[in-house]
């Protein structure tokens, strides 16, 4: 009954890891996978007698505040290290198991459960001090780049032979020496893992990440074994072939051996730096050059013609990307490339970013459905025939030298074969090498427009660009006539209209103009209210001020809580002068100087008139996605003007 009991704990476990394989299913599968866990726990204390539940309560309740604490203050940039961390503790707790189970019982252990403890020791310090360089490199609490130390390697094999030896000595020594060579190899396991974590540059963080996955697995399988508890040793064992698996796919993504990765053959730093440097001297001289027409507001003006122009568009997103918390300005343009007719994907390499499945978390953040997210062998034929690619932040994954050049360190290496696009525009922050040092040829190509600079900012300004030539389009043949006469009839129609002034009416003197027309709507019947933002203006209560001078009524200002619940039962949303406070961005944007601010929710509203002097952001210097809006009608210019237009048309019609 016990045997079959854990079959069924262990085949819970079994499913909800199972569920990880789609996205859609992954939550679930983490909670299934997270109960099981819970089953085990519960079976442990019933099976040893352990009553005092009061301590294993108070435990709980500890760890569950402590990581509840922890992942609401990390976001999704930090979750690689957040990861590697936690792999870390893992590593703890099956060390400090074995340890008081070695110590408890010396040599009383029958020969298979010592020899699991040891190993459990030894793999679970080397587990936790990797874990704690990796997190540390992630974190950019120490340099990315591989530190080598002096006979490194030399090092490594002293390391080596002192484990094997003090392992070996443990079962011959008495118990109270023992507990010190316990301990020694504590503290060996640990110089091991920090030698071998030290030298793994970024780049090859994915196999670290996984590596460390797979011996986190493995140090609480070899644990359980120690305890005799074989739902601990199901579980490590599930954990350690599931991370040795995507080892396995991380290295052949990469070409690589895991030996290559974890013990990497250095030539002297000196030589190998001086080497690369001559190398891509020539290469970034040449894209020096390019960089001058492309990083113009010409090359700007080249890839929107590009994008315009593009039928098909394949988006390759990289570390770089995560640096600059890109990822839903890239979502947007996306966005604005399909409802543009374009068919849109992305191509996920899977070494990109600094954990595996590091772009996949940060696209499905930004709201990008799975279905266009490719993975590498699927999407590399489709290059030939693709009219424009898009590289966000990402160098080596899309450099042709790792298939055409021999004896780099990504010689070899599978990428995406962006290079075989019709067109390819890349937002790097620059054009030098990636982490493998290796010189990007990609820059060089004839078809590329380099587009140096800040991921998001250039993101952004390309998504300006494109929205506003596309407005421009649709409104070659379309008269200002045409553009109010649009207006006019949406307000002559509509049943309750919200009005929400900003600074540009001040700077516009427009409150006079304004309330003239809400007294025209008023006379045909419309519930005219205005939505009144905290900060709107330059004082507080300015727009208070400015209404009231105009005679508005104060039971017709509305405060923002009291307001933003109605804009859904709104038929018209008027913006006069206003952006930051309506720019859905606060609230669907990270990293930006209005992120999180509480806006008026315009965007619920049935339909949207706004009518501001321009298309540019507001003071914060972030686009207003509400201009982009199938819902939203554009009139430009000054306020003042564009409103005695408005009340000029609405009186012609009641005559």
């Amino acid at each position: 009954m016990t045997l079959l009991i854990d079959f069924s704990v262990i085949a819970i476990l079994i499913g909800g890891i199972r569920q990880f394989r789609h996205p859609l299913r992954a939550k679930y599968g983490n909670l299934t996978a997270a109960f099981a866990l819970l089953l085990a726990l519960i079976l442990v204390l019933y099976r040893n007698g352990i009553v005092d539940v009061g301590t294993v309560a108070v435990s709980l309740l500890i760890g569950a505040v402590a990581g509840y604490a922890l992942a609401r203050a990390v976001d999704m940039i930090q979750v690689p290290a957040m990861v590697a961390f936690q792999h870390g503790a893992g590593g703890v707790a099956a060390f400090l198991v074995s340890l008081v189970e070695l110590a408890r019982t010396t040599h009383a252990l029958n020969l298979v459960s010592e020899v699991s403890g040891v190993l459990g020791l030894i793999i679970g310090s080397l587990t936790f001090s990797g874990s704690m360089i990796a997190s540390a490199k992630l974190a950019n609490k120490m340099p990315q780049a591989p530190q080598v130390l002096p006979f490194h390697n030399h090092l490594v094999f002293a390391n080596t032979v002192a484990l094997a030896g003090i392992g070996a000595a443990t079962f011959f020594v008495p118990a109270n020496v023992a507990f010190f060579l316990y301990l020694g190899l504590i503290a060996l396991g640990g110089c091991f893992g920090l030698l071998l974590a030290i030298r793994i540059g970024g780049a090859d963080m994915p196999v670290l990440i996984s590596s460390l996955n797979a011996t986190a697995g493995l140090a609480a399988s070899l644990c359980g074994m120690v305890i005799e508890n074989q739902l601990l040793i199901a579980f490590g064992a599930t954990v350690a072939a599931s991370g040795s698996i995507l080892t396995y796919v991380m290295c052949k993504a990469m070409n690589r051996r895991i030996t290559g990765v974890i013990f990497p053959l250095y030539k002297p730093l000196a030589a190998a730096s001086q080497k690369r440097e001559e190398t891509a001297a020539p290469l970034v001289a040449q894209v020096r050059e390019n960089e001058k027409h492309s990083n113009s507001d010409d090359g700007f003006t080249e890839a929107i013609a590009a994008m315009k122009a593009a039928a098909s568009v394949i988006i390759v997103p990289g570390y770089g990307m995560a640096l600059a918390k890109a990822q839903q300005e890239v979502a947007h343009l996306a966005g604005e490339l399909t409802a543009m007719g374009k068919d849109v994907k992305y191509a996920i390499h899977p070494v990109a970013g600094r954990m595996p499945g590091h772009m996949n978390v940060l696209l499905a953040e930004a709201g990008v459905d799975y279905d266009m997210l490719v993975e590498m062998e699927t999407i590399n034929p489709v290059f030939h025939g693709t009219d424009l690619v898009l590289v966000v932040g990402a160098c080596d994954v899309v450099n042709p030298a790792a298939i055409k050049v021999e004896g780099t360190p990504i010689s070899g290496m599978p990428i995406l074969m962006a290079c075989k696009a019709k067109k390819v525009i890349c937002c790097n922050f620059d054009a030098k090498p990636g982490y493998s040092g290796v010189a990007n040829s990609l820059y060089e190509q004839s078809n590329t427009i380099l587009l140096e600079g800040d991921a998001k900012m250039t993101v952004l300004r390309l998504l300006q660009s494109l929205t506003d030539t596309a407005t421009q389009e649709t409104l070659t043949d379309t008269t200002t006539n045409d553009v109010t006469a649009e207006a006019v009839r949406l307000l002559s129609s509509a049943g309750r209209v919200v009005i929400i002034p900003g600074y540009g009416m001040a700077l516009a003197k427009a409150q006079f103009k304004l309330v003239e027309l809400t007294a025209l709507l008023a006379q045909q019947g419309t519930s005219v209210k205005y939505a009144i933002h905290p900060v709107a203006g330059r004082m507080p209560g300015h727009m208070n001020v400015l209404l009231a001078e105009a005679d508005v009524e104060y039971e017709d200002l509305l405060e923002m809580e009291e307001v933003n619940p109605l804009f859904a039962e709104t038929d018209v949303a008027m913006i006069i002068g206003a952006c930051d406070v309506v720019n859905p961005a606060a609230i669907e944007s990270e990293g930006t100087p209005i992120s999180g601010m509480p806006i008026l929710l315009a965007q619920e509203a049935r339909n949207i008139i706004v009518c501001n002097y321009d298309k540019n952001p507001g003071y914060s210097g972030v686009v207003n996605p509400l201009y982009d809006n199938r819902k939203t009608l554009m009139i430009l210019g000054d306020a003042k003007e564009t409103l005695t237009n408005l009340v000029s048309a609405l009186q012609n019609i009641e005559k």
